[in-house]
């Protein structure tokens, strides 16, 4: 009876923590650490963070209004240099969609708070039946994984000194081989 009582008793407390989490203003797993600025808020991706293609966590603020802001999460299995990833991520902004043209307008490597190597690119897109937006990615590798950070909103609403205090929080670490 007791067994019974502390497996109830463990899966209310999982139960309890993960939904702690889907509402908290951070992501963070064995390898990384995101804490989103107050006032903003963490989209439920539920079963779906992280699994095919789908980002591993969201954060908006004013969400719904043109002037709506994102931090997007992405983390892949990766096995190549931070160069390679680099690369990979450049040809696949170049590449934009049919409607849509991508600038690059700054690369270069960065250095995240707790010293570890990235690198920064900072896009704008322009479209035809859309305003322009502006993005800045943080690329990283932590030994297993590739990890891309992007903070993105209309031109004008973002800035470099707002993109880096947006993502000033990130660290990153090498990834435990064992997990």
């Amino acid at each position: 009876m007791t067994v019974r009582v502390l497996v109830c008793t463990l899966a209310l407390a999982l139960a309890q923590a993960s939904a702690v989490a889907a509402d908290s203003l951070s992501y963070d797993d064995p390898g990384m650490h995101y804490q989103a600025p107050a006032g903003w808020e963490r989209l439920d991706l539920g079963d779906a963070a992280g699994k095919d293609d789908a980002p591993a966590a969201v954060f908006v603020i004013d969400k719904g209004k043109v002037n709506a802001r994102s931090v997007i999460i992405q983390i892949k299995p990766f096995d190549g240099s931070l160069a390679d990833f680099v690369s990979n991520r450049r040809g696949e902004l170049r590449q934009g969609s049919d409607n849509v043209t991508v600038f690059l307008n700054k690369q270069q490597p960065i250095t995240l708070g707790n010293g570890m190597p990235a690198y920064l690119i900072e896009a704008s897109s322009n479209s035809d039946s859309a305003p322009s937006r502006k993005s800045y990615e943080y690329l990283i590798i932590d030994g297993q994984r590739s990890i891309d950070v992007t903070y993105s909103g209309l031109v004008g609403d973002i800035d470099d000194d707002g993109g880096k205090a947006i993502l000033s929080s990130l660290y990153v670490v090498a990834y435990p081989k064992r997990q």
